[in-house]
């Protein structure tokens, strides 16, 4: 009998092809980023030394970074490997045209998300782990203030082409580059191996592949008193994915998520409002939790009510 398995279609193929592009895409940017700097530099070895030295603290070198990051590891892969998988890029990544309403929707649901998140995020930054993994601890510690410090240099400018650049590497590519790697290419990968080879897919398979991949998003953070909030925004992104149909409902989503925090900042940086957006939902204001885990159900099942339409349609 003649075997039709494609070496291609095969899972371990895949994750194997996946990490020699993510490799690739590490190497690629580091090196680009280290002609960039020389080049700048004027070729002088000494001052290139002394501004990779000194890279945590220039705002522009930081940009520069997270601009090279997000297209060679998190938006060209997805492209490369679809091809590789011989894949159509469509149908594949879910890059169909979204509904105005359930984009609209997703974007809006990050709003409500805000008091759940903080609430999160406060009782995520308070756990301890016991005193026997107080080593790991401390390193967990260690790698969440360097993140934080990254953060907030990046986002300390007061001028108003600080924001709009900002808004470009913090919210628009790292929503494009994070959804199109994570819910358009890994929910993709590990959607097609969990569960029965059948089209389609049985709900459990679906919600695994969803939490597996919402996992692996906080994971890769390296900030580990954020995980638990990252966990369930990452959850949402896959579903939002899942009701729709589409990756660019994630992506504004995504992108919405990244940019009110980035906006928020900004406001703070240049005085103009005084309010800290990060304690929403937290002491007298406990009651906006439950507010808006009522909304974020209500947008659920909106969008899961024109999931089915869409499929009794079809």
């Amino acid at each position: 009998m003649e075997n039709n398995c494609k070496p291609e279609t095969s899972f371990i193929y895949r994750i194997f092809l996946l990490l020699i592009i993510l490799v690739s895409g590490l190497i690629l940017t580091y090196g680009l980023f280290l002609a960039f700097v020389f080049v700048g530099s004027g070729f002088d070895t000494s001052l290139f030394s002394t501004q990779i030295a000194t890279l945590s603290q220039d705002v522009s070198l930081l940009r520069l970074m997270q601009f090279l990051q997000s297209f060679c590891v998190f938006i060209l892969p997805p492209f490369v490997l679809t091809r590789l998988y011989k894949e159509n890029f469509s149908a594949f990544l879910q890059l169909k045209k979204p509904n105005i309403k359930p984009a609209l929707l997703g974007m809006l649901s990050i709003l409500f998300m805000i008091p759940l998140i903080n609430v999160l995020v406060s009782w995520n930054a308070g756990m301890h782990l016991p005193e026997a993994l107080h080593g790991v601890e401390s390193w967990m510690r260690a790698s969440e203030d360097a993140a934080e410090m990254v953060t907030k240099k990046m986002l300390q400018g007061t001028a108003w082409y600080d924001l709009v650049i900002n808004l470009i590497i913090i919210a628009m590519l790292a929503g494009i580059g994070e959804e199109f790697f994570f819910r358009g290419l890994l929910q993709s990968i590990f959607g097609w191996e969990i569960g029965p080879k059948t089209t389609p897919k049985p709900d459990w398979a679906i919600h695994t592949t969803i939490w597996v991949v919402a996992f692996l998003f906080s994971a890769m953070h390296m900030q580990f008193y954020g995980f638990i909030p990252r966990l369930l925004l990452g959850a949402w992104f896959g579903y939002l994915l899942w009701w729709t149909g589409s990756i660019w409902v994630p992506v504004l989503a995504h992108f919405m998520n990244n940019a009110i925090s980035t906006i928020a900042v900004f406001m703070q940086n240049k005085g103009l409002t005084s309010g800290d957006p990060d304690q929403i939902g937290l002491g007298e204001n406990w009651w906006l939790c439950l507010l808006s885990i009522a909304l974020l159900a209500v947008c659920a099942h909106y969008l899961r009510k024109g999931q089915k339409e869409c499929k009794t349609r079809a």
